[in-house]
């Protein structure tokens, strides 16, 4: 990986921010602020929110293009936080942990 000219979503200046993707960088965490950052994520249509190691997915209710072979391949092999967070990269990064470090793996849906 790491080809020249790669820019990552935090590198490229016309990224639209909304909100924060890790809310461990809120400057004061809440169930307001928590609440209300994933409002203003939701409504840009970014579904995905982290919190620590925690990925928090609000169903949109309708089709996004977030689940094509360009994500795929945009999450397969890289580090969590290189890109938006994405269901994606929490499952690769769970595979790497599972075949690499032979650690068990658990995912809790709710």
């Amino acid at each position: 990986r790491g080809s020249v000219g790669v820019k990552y979503h935090w590198q490229t200046a016309n990224v639209k921010v909304s909100g924060v993707d890790d809310m461990v960088l809120l400057s004061k965490i809440s169930e307001d602020a928590i609440t209300e950052n994933l409002r203003k994520r939701y409504n840009d249509d970014y579904i995905f929110t982290y919190i620590g190691p925690v990925l928090i997915s609000v169903n949109p209710f309708k089709q996004l293009p977030y689940f094509t072979d360009r994500e795929v391949e945009l999450y397969q092999g890289a580090a969590q936080y290189e890109n938006p967070p994405h269901i994606y990269a929490l499952a690769d990064n769970m595979f790497r942990n599972m075949m690499i470090d032979a650690e068990n793996q658990c995912v809790i849906i709710r």
